[in-house]
This record gives C-alpha cells, sequence and structure tokens, in this order.
C-alpha cells in the first residue's frame, strides 16, 4: 500500500502535454508580442506625423509673418514713398534713407535671397554672397522697420528679431527737411533664414540683429527655430509694370539687384521630414517643390511638402 501511494503521488504530466502547453503559450505570446509590436510602430509613425505636420506648419508661419514685414515702415521700395513727402515739413519722418536726391527714400535689401543659400551666413550685409551650386536650400533676409509700439517687442517696448533679442534704434540722418529733431523711436529688424545640418538632423536657422551692444558689431550666431526642416526653396513675384500687380514668378539667382525692389510676393516652399527613420514600409516618392520632379527618398522616413504665398504688404495693392 505504500509502494502505491508513493507511486501516485510522483505522478506528473507527460512529456507530450508539456510540449502542447509549451505551444500554445508560445503562439499566444508571439501574438501578444506582434499586435503590440504593430501598435506601437503605428503609434510611432502617427506620434511622428503630427509633430513633422506641426513643425512645417509653424516653420511656414514664421516665414510668413516676416516675409510679410520686408519693407515695412519707412523703409521704402522705390515705387513707394512716404505720405506728403513731396511739401515739407513731411507727415511722415523715414528712418532709413538712400537718396535725398529727390527728397524721397529707396530701400535697399528689404528682402534678398539666395539659390543655395548664403557662404557666410554673418557676412555684413554689403558683402553677403550666395553660394556657387543652387542645389542647396535657399537662404533669404528680410529688413523692416518697427517702432517701440510694436507687439513684437520686449518687456521693456524695445523691438525684437525673429530669436526675442532686443534690437538697436536706428540713426535718423541729419537731413532738416526730414528729421526735424525727430526722436530716435524706430528700429530696422535683420533677420536671416537658411538650413542647417547639425549632428545629423536638418533645421531650419534665424539669425537676427538683435542682441548687439553696437551697430557695427557682427550678429550673433543663429539658432534653429523648427527641426527636420531638410530643404527650402523660394520663387518671388516680381512686378516689372509697376502697377503692383506680379508679372513673373522667379528664384534668387534670376533677379538682378534693381529687380528685389520690384518683389511683392514670395512662394515658399519646405521639405519636412519625420524625427524617425524606419517609419515607411519602403522609400517614399513624393514631388519636389517645383510639382514636377518626383523624388525617391534615400532612407524610410516620412516626408511632406509645405507650400504658401505671402504678399509683402508694403508693396501690395493699396499700399501707401
Amino acid at each position: 500500500m505504500k509502494k502505491l501511494m508513493r507511486s501516485r503521488a510522483q505522478g506528473g504530466r507527460s512529456i507530450v502535454e508539456l510540449m502542447i502547453a509549451l505551444t500554445i503559450g508560445m503562439v499566444i505570446l508571439i501574438s501578444i508580442s506582434s499586435l503590440f509590436y504593430a501598435n506601437k510602430k503605428t503609434f510611432r509613425a502617427t506620434d511622428d506625423k503630427s509633430r513633422l505636420d506641426e513643425e512645417g506648419r509653424l516653420a511656414l508661419s514664421l516665414l510668413s509673418f516676416h516675409i510679410r514685414m520686408a519693407g515695412y515702415g519707412t523703409l521704402l521700395s522705390s515705387i513707394e514713398k512716404s505720405e506728403d513727402d513731396t511739401v515739407a515739413p513731411v507727415k511722415v519722418q523715414p528712418a532709413v534713407y538712400t537718396s535725398f536726391a529727390d527728397n524721397k527714400g529707396a530701400s535697399t535689401d528689404a528682402i534678398r535671397g539666395c539659390s543655395g543659400g548664403f557662404t557666410d551666413t554673418s557676412a555684413a550685409l554689403a558683402s553677403l554672397a550666395c553660394n556657387s551650386t543652387t542645389t542647396d536650400p535657399d537662404a533669404f533676409l528680410v529688413r523692416y522697420v518697427v517702432d517701440n509700439y510694436s507687439d513684437n517687442t520686449t518687456s521693456t517696448g524695445v523691438p525684437t528679431d525673429c530669436l526675442g533679442a532686443a534690437v538697436l534704434p536706428t540713426t535718423i540722418p541729419a537731413d532738416d527737411a526730414k528729421k526735424k529733431g525727430g526722436v530716435q523711436t524706430e528700429y530696422i529688424v535683420e533677420n536671416r533664414f537658411y538650413i542647417k545640418t547639425t549632428n545629423g538632423t536638418p533645421e531650419l536657422y534665424c539669425q537676427g540683429n538683435g542682441g548687439l551692444t553696437s551697430t557695427t558689431d557682427s550678429l550673433k550666431p543663429g539658432q534653429p527655430i523648427a527641426e527636420n526642416v531638410e530643404k527650402m526653396k523660394l520663387t518671388y513675384g516680381v512686378s516689372y509694370n509697376g502697377t503692383q500687380t506680379i508679372d513673373r514668378y522667379l528664384t534668387a539667382d534670376q533677379l538682378t539687384s534693381a529687380d528685389w525692389q520690384k518683389v511683392i510676393a514670395v512662394q515658399v516652399c519646405l521639405v519636412v521630414r519625420s524625427a524617425s527613420d524606419n517609419l515607411a514600409t519602403a522609400k517614399q516618392t513624393y514631388m519636389d517643390c517645383d510639382g514636377t520632379t518626383s523624388v525617391t527618398a534615400t532612407d524610410k522616413r516620412l516626408r511632406s511638402v509645405f507650400k504658401t504665398t505671402v504678399t509683402i504688404r508694403s508693396r501690395a495693392v493699396g499700399a501707401t
């Protein structure tokens, strides 16, 4: 009897039963793991796509704001003039003049760009040059005049550049008909935008003229304002007939120095990629900024193309 009880106590599952149980367990585990991986990949792709769209919209919004401001205030174009400037004393006292021959101001470099980017983004405005290649991302700058009542100011009411740094006041030229002893309440804001790759990540940078101790100082280093922007291309709407209507859109390398004062609108195109790789099942093919060239990516990141057309306010129809 004791021997029989000992035999029953030592009984257990057979090897076949154990193999079946392990197999079922492995199937369930693999199914759960596959479902978890698929959900994680979907979440990652959705999250990266949301971030991509957010970065693209943010970048376009920032660029559009500053492009609209190009030449604004009393930084006049050759086809514009201050109100009643033919009669002294004038009602509007411009802060920046390049010529006093006809008592009118003509702006220089209210907007200016380079196909393929600047050779040196920190170079002085007079010596700012373009890269020889036009296949790299474009770069451009805008300049405009604001006063200390602008919303885009520091807590002390001083106008700021695109990075939030305070801009120094502009010296008003000593022209009796214009200055009339006026107080320096106007500031020239200059912002430069370009693409720069840091640690493998392309970013949209801005370099402004704020934070300087003297107007003759070199510009402070640029800072990124949007991540994963790998391409920027611009075309400029030019009005040759003087009616403030666009005759044609040209790239920066097609414009002469005189043409820049005739630019009244800018088409901006950005190519933005996802932060993570291997999100797509295959290398993505998308339409480039020109709208006709098909581009196949070299990786499996997601990409979107963002476009907008921005009218320069001070040169738009109805501007005074």
